[in-house]
């Protein structure tokens, strides 16, 4: 924790780790809330900057342990409110959700862009994405699933996180969904 601290003040680059799902409703944010709250119960200062717009209720009740910033309101949509996080300074901040846009005329244009701008001041940062985000498979996914997206992020940001931990649902335990989940 020493060490963390001092990187902290030095302005060294933070961490990002990011859980990489196969697809939607696998637990991705249910792991990377799970992780914040154990972080949370071991006395590390954990904010949650951006969730999905629907959780599950297992998500849910994780949250309500949580400190979660609410996202700020812009005339064209919402977005983290970075300008309040790093005002804040959280060791860890989590974000659901990476490939999301932000709204025009902000600093930046992408979520994951706000996440890389957290970690270059020193904050620990655990997101989620999906591999259909990923912006050089989405052609490829969309093949196979048939869902088309706009939102992506690009490989070389994933391939720039100190950890990866990637999510799928065991096959032993089959996810049914209903049709507005899928």
């Amino acid at each position: 924790e020493l060490l963390q601290a001092l990187q902290h003040e030095d302005g060294l680059k933070g961490h990002l780790k990011i859980f990489l799902g196969y697809s939607s409703g696998v637990g991705k944010s249910f792991r990377m809330l799970d992780e914040a709250r154990r972080r949370k119960e071991r006395g590390q200062d954990v904010v949650v900057a951006a969730v999905q717009p629907k959780v599950s209720l297992e998500v849910q009740k994780l949250l309500e342990k949580l400190e979660v910033l609410p996202l700020k309101k812009y005339p064209s949509g919402t977005a983290m409110d970075v300008a309040r996080i790093l005002k804040r300074r959280p060791a860890v901040c989590v974000i659901d959700g990476l490939a999301y846009n932000n709204p025009p005329g902000l600093r930046n244009p992408t979520r994951w862009q706000d996440a890389q701008d957290l970690a270059n001041v020193g904050i620990k940062v655990i997101g989620s994405i999906n591999i259909q985000y990923v912006e050089e498979l989405a052609a490829q996914v969309e093949e196979i699933t048939g869902k088309h997206v706009t939102e992506t992020v690009p490989i070389s940001f994933i391939k720039s996180a100190d950890e990866i931990e990637i999510v799928d649902a065991p096959p032993e335990e089959p996810i049914e969904r209903s049709p507005e989940q899928q």
